[in-house]
């Protein structure tokens, strides 16, 4: 008996010590994307691995929000892992900085660059993003950058915009503590319905769409 007891043991030993996802602290911080279907579904298949996860989107921000704790005209959500989501309008977005110091993240997440699409001062969105990946190696955390999924910006403009700003993800985030999670490679926003932007708004598919490419993300994930 004593023997099968210490068999028991050692397997459960064995389990933890092979599944590194166990109890793993993720930090994810989003845009607007993560207040919906998204949001709900990657933070659901990280904790499915097994992951410990907080979770903050702030409607409208980018990477200067995040650097800097700006307010925001836009909605709020946080999820933590167990316990009752906050849900709210017109946040002060958290900075990056402190959340790393008080949650001491295994893994980090950011998902940005979509809202770069609609602002008008290219070098300011760049340094900002620079800043954000200089905090990412300072602390020392695995990171991930998920870049923003295919949209579909209403003008001409908008959508070649749309490119620089992949472009400038593919030239900083590589190689400077972060990978860079190309989302637009796995993702297709439908020729008509919805805002352009959320795949949630798209009708019938926007759901599924989100957590379509929520999954993808999880896949690319490992602590």
């Amino acid at each position: 008996m004593k023997n099968k007891i210490t068999i028991f043991c050692g397997l459960i030993v064995l389990f933890f010590a092979f599944d590194s996802n166990v109890n793993a602290k993720t930090l994810v911080i989003t845009d607007s994307h993560g207040e919906g279907a998204f949001g709900e579904a990657l933070a659901a298949a990280l904790e499915q691995k097994g992951e410990n996860v907080s979770f903050y989107a702030v409607g409208g921000s980018s990477s200067i929000e995040w650097n800097q704790g700006l307010p925001q005209i836009w909605g709020y959500w946080e999820h933590h892992t167990g316990k009752a989501d906050i849900r709210s309008t017109k946040p002060i977005t958290p900075k990056l900085k402190d959340l790393l110091s008080t949650i001491a993240p295994d893994v980090l997440l950011i998902e940005l660059g979509t809202n770069l699409i609609w602002r008008e001062i290219p070098e300011v969105s760049k340094e900002a993003i620079k800043l954000m990946l200089a905090t990412v190696r300072d602390s020392g955390v695995k990171c991930y950058w998920v870049g923003p999924p295919d949209l579909r910006p209403n003008k001409e403009d908008r959508i070649s915009r749309e490119y620089e700003i992949r472009n400038l993800l593919t030239q900083l985030v590589p190689g400077q503590g972060c990978e860079l999670i190309q989302s637009w490679l796995f993702t297709t926003y439908p020729e008509t319905g919805g805002d352009g932007i959320h795949y949630d708004t798209v009708p019938l598919t926007g759901k599924n769409l989100s957590r379509e490419w929520a999954m993808g993300v999880a896949n690319h994930v490992s602590p």
